[in-house]
């Protein structure tokens, strides 16, 4: 099996409506358009995204492109889901070293999440994911950075869990062995939004 982990396109942090799970802005949507054509001649057999709208909206062109629908699974929201606004990584670091510090130190619990069912979710929906797929299936999830970064984390047995800043956009893939095990194949590939 081969998973296709997508983040979302960038969203549009100053969302006066939905700050706190925002819809793309103008450039996250070229992300995803962008994402989609890349991904649409891949033979993708499954098309999964965090309920979050940014990263539905992201997997919106893929879905479209292979007439698939999108199935939303809790499992892959970002940690961020419970808190009254949106904050990017860009945000965070711009507001000085002592916040950048405080996320760097327990990035989950910053974020509104408690660390061990947070990671719990994100391990059992990848468990869910694999379990539920046929070993041939190309499966592409719309997720954001800390999901991705904790799949990293658990497939490599990397302790910690800022390990990898996915860019918006960004693909990582992985291989599903026969036995279950996963390899990494690449991590945050960005050429197709060039």
């Amino acid at each position: 099996m081969r998973l296709i982990l997508v983040r979302h396109g960038r969203p549009d942090e100053g969302h006066a409506e939905r700050p706190h799970d925002p819809p793309l802005r103008e450039d996250g949507w070229r992300q995803a358009r962008a994402v989609g054509a890349f991904l649409a001649n891949e033979g993708v057999s499954r098309v999964v995204a965090s309920p979050l709208m940014r990263a539905r909206q992201t997997a919106e062109p893929l879905a479209a492109a292979l007439s698939m629908p999108i199935d939303l699974v809790e499992g892959w929201v970002e940690a961020d889901r419970h808190v009254g606004r949106y904050r990017s990584m860009e945000t965070l670091r711009a507001q000085g070293d002592e916040e950048w510090k405080r996320f760097l130190a327990d990035p989950l619990r910053f974020l509104g999440a408690d660390p061990e069912s947070f990671r719990a979710g994100v391990v059992s929906a990848l468990r869910a994911l694999i379990a539920g797929s046929d070993p041939d299936a190309r499966v592409a999830v719309f997720t954001h950075g800390m999901p991705i970064n904790i799949v990293l984390s658990h497939a490599l047995g990397l302790e910690g869990l800022v390990h990898f800043p996915p860019a918006y956009g960004s693909i990582t893939r992985l291989r599903v062995r026969g036995d279950g095990a996963l390899g990494v194949v690449s991590v945050n590939e960005t050429a197709h939004l060039a």
